[in-house]
């Protein structure tokens, strides 16, 4: 009927638009690499913990201090805040799943614990769940740089999906983190540096936009299946809004470089405080130690660039101790020291639905597996023909 047209043009219109404002914010990180890297390393925090969150384990940013500071209370679930630490290295280094996609797909099956919890043997997983290495080739054979990177992103983890019998959402996401990533820029190396802040410190090697767990869960609840057509759409919705409320956030960030900046520039001397904003520029969560390492100076010397970022109100110190202190640039530190209010009932209900749609979506024949990607194929089809036609809306500077 015409509602049903109605809501199909809309949700068309939803994915070019998500398309446009992500690639407003690929440009812009692109531009000012130092921004781009505080925006997405904040940015990684918040979806790891919301991909955990659809999973219905009831976390917050804040509970991961603990469980790399170790110091005070450790009062949340561990499994769920060492999933999400886990998660973050592999949202900030994702590796290359065009040029090297078995080593990735393994990769991620062992930060998400494959579906059995988080430091368990892939190898453990049920025949038929676990792809084989020619199936995950399969996923990837048919992408090309220059397809748009969403809706690519979106097709290969409900395929992932599908042949997986959904097995592990949280890979189905980190795929489309992958995938989004690869066709932005540069695919980047994968397993990333050795940090001893496991993750919340260290360059992002990644160049995705979207966070897909995120935008299903803030401030509302909507399943992921990306595979079906209500999905998708809820997919596109979801993120429009998170780049919305993005675009503003890279903006802070932004403006937090060019105070930092400004202060070191007003510095004489042998001031190593211009050299100290860059290092935070790189690694948004530093200790004194690595800190002084990356300035070539005294411990001494870095505890005093620390205590002057601090002072100017250009870093937080998280740990709210006189040892083993962490310190963290204003939007991560605000963050990492804050507790969430539980919103357990919320909480609870999402996992239930997302379980229930789950088992609703397990293939159980061959037969049922063909009927299942025909229809995803059917919900993908109007779509890459609709963002084909809108493809000059992007220009060709924001593909790659």
């Amino acid at each position: 009927g015409c509602g049903d047209v109605e809501t199909h043009r809309s949700g068309l219109l939803g994915f070019v638009r998500a398309e446009v404002l992500a690639a407003r914010l690929e440009a812009a990180a692109r531009a000012e690499p130092e921004v781009g890297n505080l925006w997405r390393s904040e940015l990684a925090l918040a979806e790891a913990v919301a991909t955990v969150g659809l999973e219905g384990i009831r976390i917050s940013e804040g509970d991961l201090l603990p469980r790399v500071a170790l110091n005070g209370s450790q009062d949340a679930d561990p499994t769920g805040s060492e999933l999400a630490l886990s998660l973050i290295r592999v949202m900030k280094a994702p590796g290359d799943p065009l040029g090297h996609p078995i080593e990735t797909v393994r990769r991620f099956e062992l930060a998400a614990g494959s579906g059995l919890g988080p430091g368990l043997d892939p190898d453990d997983m049920p025949d038929g769940v676990r792809l084989t290495d020619d199936e995950i080739r399969g996923l990837f054979d048919s992408i090309r740089l220059g397809d748009m990177p969403i809706l690519t992103a979106a097709r290969v983890a409900s395929s992932y999906a599908m042949r997986s019998e959904r097995a592990n959402p949280v890979i189905e996401r980190l795929i489309f983190m992958a995938v989004e990533s690869a066709l932005r820029g540069r695919a980047s190396r994968g397993g990333g540096t050795e940090d001893v802040l496991r993750g919340l410190s260290g360059r992002v090697d990644a160049h995705w936009v979207a966070a897909p767990a995120l935008a299903l869960s803030h401030g509302q609840f909507l399943s992921w299946s990306p595979g079906s057509e209500r999905g998708l759409m809820d997919l596109a919705d979801g993120l429009n809004r998170i780049f919305e409320a993005e675009i503003g956030r890279f903006g802070l960030s932004r403006e937090w470089l060019r105070r930092a900046l400004q202060a070191g520039q007003a510095k004489r001397g042998r001031s190593k405080l211009t050299d100290a904003v860059h290092a935070f520029g790189n690694a948004p969560v530093l200790t004194s130690a690595p800190l002084a390492d990356m300035l070539g100076i005294s411990l001494r010397g870095a505890l005093n660039q620390l205590d002057e970022l601090t002072s100017l109100g250009l870093l937080q110190e998280i740990t709210r101790r006189k040892t083993a202190r962490i310190w963290a640039v204003p939007g991560v530190g605000a963050r990492l020291a804050a507790r969430s209010p539980r919103r357990a009932g919320t909480r609870a209900r999402s996992a239930e639905g997302e379980r229930e749609l789950r088992a609703h979506s397990r293939v159980r024949s061959q037969e049922d597996r063909e009927r299942a990607e025909q229809a995803m194929e059917r919900a993908f089809s109007d779509l890459d023909a609709a963002l084909g036609r809108a493809d000059l809306l992007l220009g060709p500077k924001s593909r790659r």
